[in-house]
């Protein structure tokens, strides 16, 4: 009897280990009003929750497509940080460029 406890409870330990899943670009995506070029391929995406959220989405983009992501995700010329409301929600969106390695920071504060 013990035997079998001690399994059920081993199954029981290993069904909560289950790292939650990934959460999907496009939910990022929308969450930040981001419109990405089709040239631009998503290398990560995180997501972490307390009282706010944030999405950390790094991808690759030709450097010639970032002014097409800025402009199309309705960032100001010349901008890579600002704040946008969208869908109710005040979202701050900071964008970083390095050759083409890109990352997008999506929070709520």
């Amino acid at each position: 009897m013990k035997l079998l406890l001690a399994a059920l409870a081993l199954l029981l330990l290993a069904g909560c280990a289950t790292p939650p899943e990934a959460p999907k670009p496009e939910e990022a995506f929308k969450f930040g009003g981001i419109s990405m070029p089709a040239s631009g391929k998503v290398l990560e995406t995180r997501y972490d929750r307390g009282i706010d959220a944030r999405y950390v989405v790094v991808l690759t983009l030709p450097p010639e497509d970032v002014p097409k992501l800025l402009e199309a995700s309705r960032f100001a010329p010349g901008v890579l940080k600002d704040d946008q409301l969208i869908d109710g929600r005040r979202v701050y969106r900071e964008i970083t460029v390095q050759g083409t390695t890109v990352r997008l920071e999506l929070f709520t504060t």
